[in-house]
This record gives structure tokens, C-alpha cells and sequence, in this order.
């Protein structure tokens, strides 16, 4: 027969039929599966850790066998080779075919399958709606119905499932509902949660249905509240491990991190081989920052779990901040040897080389990450490095070489070559450089606006607010292009007026920006209302103490005769920016000559 006796997991991928198989379909000893009026329920399974239950036995006591027509079992026949040639929509086509045709539950749940593992929602569905309509008390539909259905974010539909299937298994899977409900709106959230807690009102001893409400409480920040459910998770159910540890995170939640490291202690006690209390009891001591307590609880999780890798590069992690190069290092030499979290260990490898004044190692290290969130910033350090070590046009052969080997980040490397060819005040060969990559991507928008910012410090004002306004055409809410538009009209022209609604439209998209609210205080004072000016920079250099907000502030603060305050502003913003050219150029328009030079005199 062709019924597929097995647990149910739309994610599993268990493709087609053996060879032999074949044969046996050949050979015109084969039968479709028909259904009893009542199938009997499955006998218990265990709780869902990966969402399956078993599907009841079929045979000769329950199922009445028919032949399966000619068409039919050629149309299978072509689905399985489709499968084997990984034409997996052709096996589709075949199958959903089958399934309406012949309502048989084993071929509707294997088109289920290959519609889920191919990614297509609408035919899972209809398969499974089949297998549904054919085996209606068979759990595995139901749950296999419940698990598309919350992927489809349909939850409360889901639930109505769920609890079909803990009506044919006694299996409570609640918490698996609660637990995929985390991205929904709240009020969905707070739907669902009444759901159960109307369940919970027939079965008050469920424990499952109290940790599921303990989840929707938690999704909900309802911490109090999820503290007490799942307190009575455990009091029904004392060996419910999952709610044990769920107490422990919602205790953090609350801001009781010692409380919940006593509570995993004493799970520990009960669960000493249990990997996640351990990793739970290690992650709170990080968070709490007692890193040597974290260090030491890594520790002992490495040699309990010397395979885990994560565990590992953790212990790696806190050995590199601790400053302990040596072990940090051999823990990361260990990551590479297994070929596990191979770019992380070659990013701290070279931060480690790089801290102890071994340059070409922190190049090499940093040049051979390849990918994830450390790309950037390896190739960024080894750029920099490389500058200092062997000079500009190396660097630059090195993040092309770097664009060449990793196309799909030929942008950002190309970004980092203008930074590094800005920081070497070569702002005509970025410029030069930007302007010919634009010709390739005329529509990027990041890298004309750092066109423009390089075109003012060039000043080409011209190309400057061309390559604004084109941005501003294109995207009307570019907040920073609006911001960097209108005050650059307003320091380095008298076209103010013009300025000002510039600045004034990025204020509303962005009202706590203080660099935005820094621009609007200095455009009115440009426009001579000192009033409106002198609150606004005020506000603006509270929010961000920089020194170009220090040098408007206390200019202004100078002229209003406040030159006390304005000689402290000036001196916060030297405080952050001892070389600042733009405090410098201020005092010397202003003849203020507070000392021999720069910063010396305040």
C-alpha cells in the first residue's frame, strides 16, 4: 500500500519512494487507502519538542484496500522520478492532481509535504484540508493544519486544531501555539491569551495550558501575571521543565536576577545534566556583568559540553574581554580546527593580533572573514592596517583584491576606500572614485549622498546640492539629505529663506535628532533671530555635546555678551574634539584668543 505509517512533520523533507518501490508499483500490486467511518484514536505521544505526534496504524483492521487505477499510478510514477531528478514542481503538480482525484490520505499528506518543502502555502493547505476531509480523526492532519496555520499567522484557526487534537490523543500542544504567537499584534495576542484562559476554565489542571498562558502573559509583558501561571504550571505539573525554566526568565524580566539564579540552582539539582539551565544560569551572570562568575559558569558548560560549539566561542568571547589572550585565543584556534564559527574566530583572532602589536597576523586574520556581521569591520581594521603598515595604495589594492572575491560587497568595500581615502584628505580621488561608481549605480542613493558630503568638503557646493536635491526628488522623507541640504545652505550661502524649510521638514521626520535641531537653531540665527536660535542650540547641545554644536552655541552665546558660558562651550566641545577646525575657525572670526593655541588657553 501506499499509506505512509509515520509521524507528521511538514518540515521534514522525507522524499519519495525507493527503487524497490517501484518495482512493487509495477509489478500492479498496489492499493489506495480507503478509510474506515471511524478510525480510532492515536494511542499518547510524547510532548511536542518537535511538533509531531503519531499518526494511528493503518491495516487490514481498519482500512479496505482498492486498486489503484492505471492513470493514477502512472501520474505517482512520474511524481517519485521528478522527485529523484529534484523537479520538485512537476512531484508537486503529479501529486496535487492525485490528492483531488483520489482523496487518498497517504498521497494528500505526501503533497503536503512536497508543497511545504518547496514553498508553496496555498497547495500545503489544499493537501492538507484534503488529508483532513478523508482521515478526520487521524491527529497528524490536525496538526499538521495547526502548524500552517500558524505560519500563515492565523492562530486562533490553529487552536481550534490543537484542541481537536488533544480530543483524539489527550496530547496538550498549547504551549507550541503560545510560543509561535510572539510576532503578533497585541490585540491578537490578547485574544488568543482569553482563548486558553477560557480552556483553562474546563481543564484548571492542565499544566500545559498554564505554561501556554504564562507565554501569551510574557509576549504581553505581563510579567506578574506570567510568574503566577507559570508557578501553577509547576504545581500541577512539578517535573514541567520547560515552565521551570520559563520561571527563571521571567524572573529576570522582573528584575529579580538573583532570585532566578537561585530557582536554576535548585532545577539544577533536580536536572543535573540539563545543557539549558546551565546555559540559562551562565547567560544571567553575563548580563548581570559578574563576569568572572560567567566565566567560570562557561567554563565548567565547556567541559560538560566540550562539543558545543556555541558554548565555545562564548567562553572565547568572555576570555577576550577579560583580557586573557592566551586561553581566548586557543579557544578560538579550537573553533577553527572543528571548522565551527570559523568568521568570528578569524574577526578575534585578528583583534587579538591587533591589540598585541602584531599587525600582518590581525591582516591576515581579518582578511580571511568572509561573511556575517563582522565582514565589514575585519575589512575595515585590515584596510587600516594595512595603510599604516605598508602604505595607501596598498590598502587600496587590498579592498579591491577584497571586491573582486566578494562582489556582493562590492559597495560597502568601496565605501571603506573613500573612508580611508578621506582620512587621508585625498577628497578629490574619493570624490573622483565615487563619481565613476555612480556612473555604474546612478540611483544609490548612500553613495551620493556621501558624494555630496564630499563635495562639500571639496567645496563643490554645486555638485553638492545636486546630488542632495536628486535624493530629495527621489526620497521626500531622506531626513539626513533634507538636514544636510538646508544647512549647507544656510553656513555657506545667504539663501536662508531658502534653508529653512529644508531643515524644518527634517525636524518633523526626525524631531529628536540634535544635529537636525542644531541646524534649525543655526539657521535662524543666521537670519539674525538670536531668540529663536539661542534655545534651539541650547536644546541641541544638550541632547549631543559635539564640538560643531559647540562652536554655534557659543558663538552665538559670545554675542549676546554670555562669554563666560560661551568660553565653557567651547572648551566642552575641545574636551571632545581637541583639534577641532571648526571651534578654531569660530575663534579666530570672533579675534577670541583665549591662549597660545587651540584648547591650551581655556
Amino acid at each position: 500500500m501506499l499509506s505512509v505509517c509515520c509521524g507528521f512533520s511538514l518540515r521534514r523533507p522525507a522524499f519519495f519512494i525507493p527503487a524497490g518501490w517501484l518495482l512493487l508499483l509495477l509489478s500492479g500490486c498496489t492499493t489506495l487507502t480507503t478509510p474506515p467511518a471511524a478510525a480510532p484514536a492515536a494511542p499518547a505521544a510524547a510532548p511536542i519538542t518537535n511538533a509531531t505526534v503519531a499518526a494511528p496504524a493503518t491495516g487490514a483492521a481498519t482500512t479496505a484496500a482498492r486498486p489503484i487505477p492505471a492513470a493514477t499510478l502512472y501520474s505517482l510514477l512520474v511524481a517519485e522520478m521528478a522527485g529523484q531528478r529534484q523537479r520538485f514542481d512537476i512531484a508537486l503538480y503529479h501529486y496535487m492532481d492525485q490528492a483531488r482525484t483520489t482523496g487518498d490520505p497517504a498521497i494528500a499528506e505526501r503533497a503536503a509535504r512536497i508543497a511545504q518543502f518547496v514553498g508553496s502555502p496555498p497547495h500545503a493547505s489544499e493537501a492538507v484540508d484534503i488529508w483532513l476531509q478523508s482521515e478526520p480523526d487521524n491527529p497528524a492532519p490536525h496538526q499538521a493544519a495547526a502548524q500552517l496555520l500558524m505560519e500563515q499567522g492565523q492562530h486562533q484557526q490553529a487552536l481550534q486544531h490543537l484542541e481537536e487534537l488533544q480530543r483524539l490523543t489527550g496530547i496538550s500542544q498549547y504551549d507550541y501555539l503560545a510560543a509561535n504567537a510572539g510576532h503578533l499584534p497585541a490585540e491578537q495576542q490578547q485574544e488568543l491569551l482569553q482563548h486558553l484562559q477560557q480552556l483553562l476554565q474546563q481543564q484548571p489542571d492542565n499544566a500545559s495550558l498554564w505554561y501556554a498562558c504564562a507565554i501569551m502573559q510574557q509576549h504581553l509583558a505581563r510579567y506578574d501575571e506570567a510568574l503566577h501561571s507559570t508557578e501553577k504550571a509547576l504545581q500541577k505539573d512539578p517535573q514541567h521543565l520547560s515552565a521551570g525554566i520559563q520561571k527563571a526568565r521571567i524572573l529576570v524580566l522582573l528584575k529579580r536576577p538573583d532570585d532566578a539564579l537561585q530557582w536554576l540552582q535548585k532545577l539544577r539539582r533536580q536536572h543535573p545534566q540539563n545543557k539549558g539551565i546551565q546555559v540559562l544560569q551562565a547567560r544571567i551572570l553575563l548580563e548581570q556583568r559578574r563576569m568572572e562568575d560567567a566565566l567560570n559558569a562557561f567554563s565548567e558548560l565547556h567541559k560538560n559540553f566540550p562539543e558545543d560549539a556555541a558554548i565555545l566561542l562564548s567562553l572565547a568571547l568572555l576570555y577576550e574581554e577579560a583580557g586573557q589572550y592566551e586561553q581566548a585565543s586557543a579557544c578560538f584556534y579550537q573553533l577553527l580546527a572543528s571548522q565551527a564559527h570559523v568568521n568570528e574566530a578569524h574577526f578575534y583572532l585578528g583583534r587579538i593580533a591587533d591589540k598585541e602589536g602584531r599587525p600582518d597576523q590581525a591582516i591576515n586574520h581579518f582578511s580571511q572573514v568572509d561573511s556575517g556581521r563582522e565582514f565589514l569591520p575585519a575589512q575595515l581594521r585590515a584596510a587600516q592596517l594595512m595603510e599604516q603598515e605598508h602604505g595607501l595604495a596598498a590598502a587600496r589594492d587590498f579592498l579591491q583584491e577584497q571586491q573582486q572575491q566578494h562582489p556582493q560587497h562590492q559597495t560597502d568595500l568601496l565605501r571603506i576606500e573613500i573612508e580611508l581615502l578621506s582620512s587621508a584628505g585625498e577628497y578629490q580621488t574619493a570624490l573622483n572614485l565615487l563619481s565613476d561608481e555612480l556612473q555604474q549605480q546612478p540611483e544609490h542613493i548612500d553613495l551620493r549622498y556621501t558624494r555630496a558630503m564630499l563635495a562639500e568638503r571639496t567645496d563643490n557646493l554645486p555638485l553638492m546640492e545636486a546630488d542632495l536635491r536628486h535624493i530629495i526628488e527621489r526620497q521626500p522623507q531622506h531626513a539626513e539629505a533634507l538636514n544636510a541640504l538646508g544647512y549647507a545652505l544656510a553656513d555657506r550661502t545667504e539663501r536662508w529663506a531658502e534653508a529653512l524649510p529644508f531643515i524644518e521638514r527634517a525636524l518633523e521626520i526626525s524631531p529628536d535628532n540634535p544635529a537636525v535641531i542644531d541646524s534649525l537653531g543655526w539657521v535662524y540665527f543666521r537670519m539674525g533671530d538670536i531668540d529663536k536660535a539661542l534655545p534651539l542650540l541650547e536644546q541641541a547641545f544638550s541632547l549631543m555635546p559635539d564640538h560643531e554644536i559647540a562652536a554655534h552655541l557659543g558663538e552665538v552665546l559670545w554675542l549676546t555678551g554670555d562669554r563666560e558660558r560661551a568660553l565653557e562651550v567651547w572648551q566642552q566641545g575641545y574636551e571632545q574634539t581637541p583639534d577641532s577646525p571648526i571651534i578654531d575657525r569660530t575663534l579666530e572670526r570672533l579675534q577670541v584668543n583665549p591662549g597660545a593655541s587651540g584648547s591650551s588657553g581655556f
